[in-house]
């Protein structure tokens, strides 16, 4: 099966954001972990933050992943 002009670009740029996504998720993970010590208001705001942005990182891997087939 070959790929048509093109195709197997867009799957590989594909693949580096989805490598890129995934790094990223993994840091603020990291980051949220590491705001759990901050005081009451300001972790609440920053944890609404990271699970907006998070959920945001999720969306685009898994379209990316219906990309890459």
């Amino acid at each position: 099966m070959t790929d048509r002009p093109g195709q197997g670009s867009d799957r590989q740029m594909a693949e580096s954001q989805l490598s890129e996504l995934q790094n990223m998720r993994v840091l603020l993970e990291e980051a949220r972990g590491l705001s759990r010590n901050l005081s009451y208001h300001r972790r609440a705001r920053l944890e609404t933050k990271f699970g907006e942005t998070l959920d945001e990182v999720d969306r685009q891997i898994v379209e990316l992943r219906d990309v890459r087939g």
